[in-house]
């Protein structure tokens, strides 16, 4: 890895600054270069001493760290450095430290908790890799492992026998899985499945394993004596009942007959003279992988025998430090603790971040120019000497602020709150989008009038899909709980690479969990910008004021089954925010038309109990119609029915930030430039032969769009494919108030929405896996995911059923939902492009509630002081298909 170049002092007042003190891969590398927030020093991985000093120095708010030693004196001196800093008075910012890694054992934890340090690892991240280091030194046949003497019988591996593990944890479930599919037996040692044997079947399930084929062994020479090969992989854990420092000694070693041990534990798990005796049986192979700095005193420790073999360790007898450091195992590491860091980046933001500035005096009321597009560039004047209130211009200092004219590709939710966003910042925008202005086909509309007009809002809402409990969802069809709407075959390559991503972000269950808490942050993100919007609404001047538009906070959730109600309950506590709990009595009482049970694929399943959460209920159509009159009303230029075709940048074209262009808008001949003049770095090629010119492209498009706007050559072009979801219309049968119901697949969660009248209720749902084809190539399959869907609303709501067991509907729609395999969405300014395109999509329908919170980070991109949580978001990460059309 290289060392990026010298990176500027930090700016003030600062925002969370973030020390990367542990060797990254060369991407994350160029791309922590052009974030202000971030400083890479690698270097600081083996100098405990200078980490100290430079904690002190850069007084990061987040340090990230890999095997380094961080000790107590060290976090004392960060700790007092950043809360004694004056640039930090009134912030109280919390501290956090990230392992990217899983072990804590170099950490001074308790010193931490004293200093009010959070510390977070990524447990699991590397398990695949680790995994797949065992399985490969264990099972390579005919003894061709490394340091393998012969390829005699005695260390044959191919005829399968029992597989002994000691430790139960990530790596190790892997390690069995691969075992049990080559036709061996388990014999498991770990202190939580030997002392309680009943969840022995709970552990089984989870990582898919045939009980009938697992020994749980009491004690580790069970474990030693039943085994033919042995993987160690369990934590070192020096006190306690669970203590492992030392748990195989010497006589284990000798009573063990089998073949072969590979140990990814710290070394510390053997005893000194069992580290010897292993060495000195010839016959068994032996491989321990760590970081150097734990190597370093077993080599000291064999030095004389290792002297006496020629002066490297005999043959047989492997100790390195690969299991972790294949490129693949980088880039998850990487993309675990990007996402980590990016969790602390946006749980630092306000509402008020939204917009710099408050909604009133700004036309944004519906007071402010109709049609004067450049009443803001004349207002651009130095707030001091002018007297004239320059909204456009957050900085409260009066400084400089460089604007450039913005297209926003994309009128949906996502588009239109950028657009706001950008305005409120200064920045004049228009908004162009292909879909026609009297959304009278919901066939010709994006996702955001494509589907019926509801929306819930909420801390979960769209939390990436790929998690263990769907595996092999794309294979199978709705009728069995699947998403598959096609045939396989008629998938195209990219289609095919997107649902393989999808399968594997399904079996990372670490990076899963730091993107869900990623997601979960900026849900909250977006909350708190929905609510500063909101809130005005009281004083009159906010985007509900005046409008009609109906938002219903609290949610209630409701669980088909105690297990899943329990589980359900413990995530939203996670999530934050204010959780009751609410009985079946209840339901009943405040929602009387529900029914008790809901037929599914897997059986009728009971209604159980809810929780209910802070969130939103909105009327998606009404809310994106108030935003479109409000910009417009703003002297924003919101135009319908206009596609782009493609987009191309100058990248050598100096962007002087001139807003004096004159764009007529409207009415412009095929074949003319129309815009900002010479000045423009963006241009726009539209389906009507016109080409416009542009300072930036804000792109919020999906899928195939997306794709042919920018290009196979573009890392993230195939990220971003479609799910098809159903959205009915019904006559209300008696509700007063929203309600969400967790289905499980094919159908997800369920969201029930009330007309502005309450006349209606809007209920949508289901997933369906299209790709990046029209619709119609999905019609068979959607026919099947409409009659699931309708089966389980009639249940929901016995009381809207015909004779004939159908439910009165007024109207139904397809909605097409953009979605990632990882659920992060991409909000990235493309280096191919200079930057001036960014891309702000694939919010796996989650548009709505996150539209606030990606708004505020295109607005930092263009600002050019991107935020650290774009760093998980790019089009390259880990997780995400490499496609090339």
């Amino acid at each position: 890895m290289s060392i990026p170049r010298e990176q500027a002092p930090w700016t003030q007042p600062p925002r969370r600054r973030v020390l990367i003190a542990t060797p990254v891969s060369e991407r994350v590398a160029r791309l922590v270069t052009r974030h202000d927030a971030a400083r890479l020093r690698p270097e600081l991985a083996t100098r405990p001493t200078g980490l100290a000093d430079a904690l002190v120095e850069l007084r990061p708010h987040t340090l990230v760290v890999g095997v380094n030693a961080v000790d107590g004196p060290a976090l004392e001196r960060w700790a007092t450095a950043v809360r004694t800093d004056p640039a930090e008075a009134g912030r109280d910012r919390p501290l956090l430290l990230v392992r990217r890694g899983t072990s804590l054992a170099a950490v001074d934890l308790a010193a931490a908790a004293r200093h009010r340090i959070e510390v977070r690892n990524t447990p699991e991240v590397n398990a695949r890799h680790v995994a797949r280091f065992i399985v490969d030194r264990l099972f390579d046949p005919l003894g061709h492992a490394p340091g393998a003497e012969s390829a005699g019988a005695a260390t044959r591996t191919d005829r399968p026998g029992v597989l002994g593990l000691v430790g139960a944890g990530n790596i190790n479930s892997r390690v069995a899985r691969e075992g049990v599919a080559r036709g061996w037996h388990l014999a498991v040692h770990a202190p939580s499945l030997a002392a309680r044997p009943a969840t022995v079947a709970l552990w089984a399930a989870k990582h898919r394993l045939p009980v009938d084929r697992i020994h749980v062994a009491r004690t580790v020479e069970d474990v030693l004596d039943a085994a033919d090969l042995i993987s160690i992989a369990a934590p070192l854990v020096h006190d306690g009942p669970r203590i492992s420092a030392g748990m195989i000694d010497m006589r284990h070693v000798k009573s063990f007959t089998g073949r072969r041990l590979v140990s990814v534990s710290e070394p510390h798990v053997f005893t000194d003279r069992a580290l010897v005796d292993a060495y000195d049986r010839r016959d068994l192979e032996v491989v321990i992988d760590n970081a150097p700095r734990f190597l370093g005193p077993v080599r000291e420790l064999l030095a004389g025998r290792i002297a006496e073999d020629g002066g490297e360790p005999r043959r047989g007898f492997t100790l390195c430090s690969v299991a972790m450091h294949s490129p693949a195992c980088s880039n998850d590491l990487d993309q675990a603790f990007l996402a980590v860091v990016g969790r602390a980046d946006l749980d630092d933001l306000t509402g008020n971040d939204l917009t710099g500035n408050d909604l009133t005096g700004n036309g944004l009321t519906g007071n402010g120019p109709k049609d004067d597009r450049h009443d803001l560039a004349d207002r651009r004047g130095d707030r001091r000497g002018t007297g004239r209130r320059a909204v456009e211009d957050p900085a409260s200092d009066g400084s400089a602020v460089d604007k450039h004219d913005v297209v926003v590709v994309g009128g949906g939710i996502v588009g239109l709150t950028i657009a706001l966003v950008l305005r409120l910042r200064g920045h004049p925008v228009r908004v162009l989008d292909a879909a026609p202005a009297d959304r009278a086909d919901p066939a010709a509309q994006g996702t955001t009038f494509a589907g019926t007009n509801g929306r819930h809002l909420s801390a979960t809402e769209t939390l990436p899909q790929a998690d263990a409990s769907r595996a092999g969802v794309l294979d199978r069809d709705p009728t069995h709980g699947g998403w598959r709407l096609r045939d396989p075959e008629s998938l195209s390559e990219p289609e095919r690479a997107w649902a393989g991503a999808f399968e594997q972000c399904a079996d990372r269950p670490g990076l899963h969990a730091v993107a869900r808490d990623l997601v979960i942050a900026l849900n909250r993100l977006g909350l708190r910008g929905w609510e500063h919007l909101f809130a005005l609404a009281d004083g009159g001047d906010g985007l509900a004021a005046g409008c009609g538009l109906r938002w219903d906070a609290r949610i209630p959730r409701i669980y088909l089954g105690p297990d899943d109600l329990a589980a359900g309950e413990r995530l939203q506590r996670s999530a934050g925010g204010r959780v009751v709990r609410l009985s079946r009595a209840d339901l009943v009482r405040d929602w009387p038309a529900l029914g008790r049970s809901v037929p599914l694929p897997d059986g009728v399943r009971e209604v159980t109990a809810a929780v209910e959460v802070d969130g939103y209920a909105v009327n998606i159509h009404d809310l994106a119609t108030v935003l479109i009159d409000r910009l417009r009303a703003a002297g924003v230029e919101v135009r319908a029915g206009t596609r782009v075709e493609r987009i191309e940048t100058d990248i050598e074209t100096d962007i002087d930030g001139n807003l004096d262009g004159n764009p007529d808008g409207n009415g412009n001949e095929a074949g003319h430039e129309i815009g900002n003049g010479a000045g423009s770095g963006v241009r726009l090629h539209l389906a009507d032969g016109s080409t416009l010119r542009t300072g930036w492209a804000v792109v919020t498009v999906a899928g195939r769009d997306l794709q042919r706007l920018l290009g196979a050559a573009w890392p993230g072009a195939g990220a971003v494919a479609h799910l098809l979801g159903l959205s009915l219309t019904l006559p209300n049968p008696g509700l007063r108030r929203p309600v969400k119901v967790h289905a499980g697949d094919p159908l997800g969660v369920i969201n029930v929405t009330l007309s502005a009248d309450g006349a209606r209720i809007h209920v949508s749902g289901g997933f369906g896996y299209l790709g990046t084809a029209v619709r119609a190539a999905a019609d068979s399959g959607v026919a099947r995911l409409r009659a699931v869907f309708e089966q389980a609303v009639a249940g929901l709501f016995p009381t809207l059923r015909r004779p004939d067991g159908s439910v009165e509907m007024l109207d139904v729609r397809v909605c097409e939902r953009p979605a990632t395999p990882d659920g992060l969405p991409l909000v990235e300014a493309v280096a191919d492009h200079g930057g001036r395109v960014i891309v702000a999509a694939g919010t796996n329908a989650g548009g709505t509630v996150q539209a606030p919170a990606v708004a505020m980070l295109v607005a930092d991109l263009l600002a050019g002081t991107p935020r650290c949580a774009t760093l998980a978001m790019a089009g390259d990460r880990a997780g995400l298909p490499p496609i090339r059309s």
